[in-house]
């Protein structure tokens, strides 16, 4: 949960989100981890990055710019030697996503939402203008409102009546456990210019390392599984800044498919030139998970008119100047700014 580096032009954004998870700790099985975060700074980097620093603390985001001496002492078990310092960011953090789907779910459950599976839905019923309902192989499931939030795959059902920027993309993950193993208080972090970040897994010992997103143009047949070119990347990569990472042993692996947007911040809006009733939610980029709290608050927001506690301006569709998903695709783990 990364919100914090993510929205320093949004404070109030950020700040939502990390008081939802700090409040939904320990609800059922769920319980959120806060832990510091931090950007491995290259010495080609330090200038913009303490600059960088410099400008959000004036404006009361929680960070600072570590040297690398003083970074050592920090993270002993880090190797700085090829890097300046790092910039640490405080209010951010981790949770299980299985657990926190499931939680959501029973808490929406309880008051009185239902779901449904084995259904398939395949496009927007409306008509003149105002959303029906959903179609789906089991015929239009009525309703005076939708959310379209169905990943990559938003596009193609709302085709027939509203054209969005967004397209699928790939990224891996691969969990290691070093020798020695982690201990609690590792924090997590990413490395710009390298495309991956890093955080410990809830065991507290193994390292999950994420990254290397590429646009897909065949999501539905991507593997699952992460490439032997990524797994080499990082065992190469990560050494250079982690010690006890020589022979790690390989726990985990995984690819998966995600929504990309052309300035990497989703897509939540109720847009004028869509069907009456049409709430599109989509484009997360790799943060559905830490942007949910926020984008039910917007989605609440657009459906009802209610005030949201933040603006909604970096989440309307036309901010974008252009519609078309031919952009150039940009990997969120090169870092935020």
């Amino acid at each position: 949960m990364t919100m914090a580096p993510s929205y320093t032009d949004y404070p109030a954004i950020a700040a939502a989100a990390n008081d939802f998870f700090r409040e939904y700790d320990g609800t059922r099985d769920f319980s959120y981890v806060e832990s510091e975060s931090v950007e491995l700074v290259s010495p080609e980097r330090e200038g913009e990055a303490r600059r960088r620093v410099e400008r959000l603390t004036g404006e009361g985001v929680a960070l600072e710019f570590l040297d690398a001496a003083e970074a050592a002492s920090a993270y002993p078990r880090f190797d700085f030697s090829s890097f300046a310092g790092v910039v640490r960011h405080d209010e951010t953090g981790f949770c299980d996503p299985e657990t926190f789907a499931e939680t959501l779910a029973a808490d929406a459950s309880d008051a009185g939402a239902t779901f449904e599976t084995g259904v398939e839905v395949t496009g927007l019923a409306a008509e003149d203008g105002v959303v029906r309902g959903a179609e789906t192989t089991d015929g239009v499931r009525e309703s005076d409102a939708v959310v379209a939030a169905a990943g990559w795959r938003t596009p193609d059902l709302l085709a027939p009546h509203l054209r969005l920027p967004v397209r699928p993309y790939r990224t891996q993950c691969a969990v290691y456990r070093p020798d020695p193993p982690l201990t609690a208080d590792h924090p997590m972090g990413w490395v710009p210019g390298e495309h991956v970040y890093f955080r410990r897994m809830q065991n507290d010992e193994d390292l999950l390392v994420g990254g290397w997103s590429v646009a897909e143009d065949a999501p539905e047949s991507a593997s699952r599984e992460s490439d032997e070119a990524f797994r080499d990347h990082v065992r190469a990569l990560v050494p250079t800044f982690l010690t006890g990472f020589d022979d790690p042993r390989l726990v985990d692996h995984w690819a998966g498919v995600d929504a990309a947007t052309p300035d990497t911040r989703p897509i939540v809006d109720a847009p004028a030139d869509a069907p009456e009733g049409l709430v599109v939610a989509t484009g997360f980029h790799g943060r559905g998970i830490m942007t949910a709290p926020v984008a039910a608050t917007a989605v609440r927001s657009l459906l009802t008119g209610a005030d949201a506690p933040f603006s909604l301006d970096p989440f309307r569709l036309d901010r974008f100047d252009s519609r078309s998903a031919e952009f150039e695709f940009h990997s969120i783990s090169d870092g935020d700014s």
